[in-house]
């Protein structure tokens, strides 16, 4: 009796550390989802922030489009898992439609070089001139190694205030919100989305990427990787090279 009587307590004890447990698991995660939920909210918030901010200066078609003398575009890998990037090849087409339809004078093109086998400005500053924008009016930045960088290197290296953004719109929304958070007159021309549904991955991480935007211009003070010296765009000068060229 005495034996059966110690396994009821073992077994009541045992039942009681299982209810304990199963109460703290439930209580952690409730926790945990409702850090989540916070979290989630608050990142939406946010990228709905950006697109409502920048969303009087995003332009899809050429007619709306103000003229600036120069023109930014934001570099990307020219090739994907699937073959030529199709961020890439959109964004190099509106650059130069921009050109052509003289909505821009110059294209800055900007990106990163972290290697000589890669090399995003070089790369973009090829395919603009195949498609008939002459080199003279093409400059490489090749300190835009993140989205903030093009946009604030633009202004303290090439000495632009006021200039016409090149990406996607969800990605331009971001670049134009920057620069008029540093007092840059930043519009932009929205390149078409890609088609492939491989690419909605780009979307879903803009969402993080405009969350960390936020903290970079209200909480850490980001600053760009590299400035260095000054790059002068001589737009005059490149006016009568092409005048030449014709």
């Amino acid at each position: 009796m005495s034996e059966s009587h110690e396994e009821l307590q073992c077994n009541a004890a045992g039942w009681v550390m299982t209810a304990r447990m199963r109460r703290v698991a439930i209580a952690s995660l409730i926790g945990l989802g409702s850090v989540a939920l916070t979290v989630a909210i608050a990142v939406c918030a946010v990228s709905f922030h950006i697109e409502r901010t920048a969303s009087a200066h995003l332009h899809e078609d050429l007619a709306s489009l103000p003229r600036r003398d120069v023109g930014l575009v934001l570099g990307t890998s020219r090739f994907s898992t699937d073959g030529l990037n199709e961020f890439y090849t959109a964004r190099i087409e509106a650059a130069a439609a921009l050109y052509h339809d003289g909505k821009v004078e110059h294209i800055i093109v900007s990106g990163s070089n972290p290697s000589r086998y890669y090399n995003e400005p070089v790369v973009m500053k090829r395919d603009l001139v195949e498609l008939g924008v002459p080199e003279a009016c093409i400059t490489e930045d090749r300190g835009g190694l993140r989205t903030l960088d093009s946009v604030v290197r633009a202004d303290k290296v090439m000495g632009q205030k006021s200039f016409t953004v090149v990406s996607q719109r969800f990605h331009a929304a971001r670049a134009v919100y920057i620069g008029r958070h540093f007092g840059l007159d930043v519009t932009a021309f929205c390149a078409k989305d890609p088609v492939s549904l491989s690419h909605y991955g780009a979307y879903l991480r803009e969402y993080g990427a405009r969350f960390k935007a936020i903290l970079d211009l209200t909480v850490l003070d980001t600053q760009p990787t590299y400035l260095g010296k000054p790059i002068e765009i001589q737009l005059q000068q490149h006016r009568d090279q092409v005048l030449r060229a014709d």
